[in-house]
């Protein structure tokens, strides 16, 4: 995939803010930042397409531009409950973006999707079991005539202000950055979020070769107006962070594109490491 169709475009108004701290009002909760070097409990601990486990899905013939039904079944050789099922859903620039929960039916999962182009897409399925988060992976052509079908914009979308600060300023591989959303309504703070199975928020992210997949939701969920999202990106380069979040009874997203560095490494045969004191 070319970085340079490495494009996100964002429903809502959003404003990306560096920032090294947050600002706290006393009056509400405070919002608590991790130390970036303190990653492992902020780490996603998920097995990707493990050996023990069975995945069926049927897809057949998948056209563009037309709602299809997925279905799909999860088996495991221990015996494991599979619980929590989530389906996450992007195309090969990262333009096209869903998040399904399926629906069981007798031993399967079902869904619908509807691609808005033809190509290459990822599906990511996810759930819990009694060994904690597993990810399959599977990529489906969809056959068209490569016209694209406009975004469906969601009315009222124009209504909201979405300011993101990065906590610390750079966000390094391996490290956790903290992405602070804060939410407005018509310019007013948005403090009545409502959950999403339990969440302020819900996070997705792929970087730009669709091999570091990434499902969050945040451990602080004050209901707004601000919602801290702390993340362990484990690759460098480029990221899709895809956000959800629910107020007035509509799911609302909003898309970015974060530059993850790789961390840089003490050469203590540098010139930078060999300069006198004080240069």
């Amino acid at each position: 995939m070319k970085t340079s169709s490495f494009i996100v475009t964002g429903l809502l108004f959003l404003l990306l803010v560096p920032c090294a701290y947050a600002e706290l009002d006393l009056d509400k909760e405070v919002i608590a930042i991790p130390d970036t070097h303190n990653e492992k409990p902020y780490i996603w601990s998920v097995r990707v397409n493990p050996k023990g486990y069975d995945l069926i899905m049927e897809t057949g013939n998948v056209p563009a531009g037309k709602k299809h039904d997925f279905r799909f079944s999860v088996s495991s050789k221990e015996g494991e409950e599979i619980r929590n099922p989530h389906v996450f859903i992007t195309d090969d620039d990262l333009h096209a973006y869903a998040h399904i929960v399926p629906v069981k039916a007798d031993n399967a999962y079902l869904f619908s999707y509807q691609a808005p182009r033809a190509g290459r897409y990822r599906i990511e399925i996810v759930f819990q079991s009694s060994k904690g988060w597993v990810n399959f992976r599977k990529d489906i052509k969809i056959s068209g005539d490569g016209k694209a079908i406009e975004p469906v914009k969601i009315q009222g979308d124009e209504d909201y202000q979405i300011k993101i600060k990065l906590i610390p300023k750079k966000a390094y591989a391996e490290h956790v950055v903290t992405l602070l959303y804060e939410i407005s309504y018509k310019g007013a703070p948005v403090t009545d979020i409502e959950k999403i199975s339990g969440f302020d928020m819900h996070i997705a992210a792929w970087d730009e070769d669709l091999k570091e997949f990434l499902y969050i939701t945040p451990k602080q969920n004050p209901g707004g107006p601000e919602v801290p999202v702390s993340i362990v990106f484990m690759r460098p380069g480029q990221h899709a962070v895809f956000a959800e979040f629910r107020h007035k009874g509509v799911v609302r997203k909003v898309e970015f594109v974060l530059n993850v560095l790789a961390e840089p490494r003490y050469d203590p045969n540098s010139i930078e490491s060999l300069m006198p004191t004080g240069y």
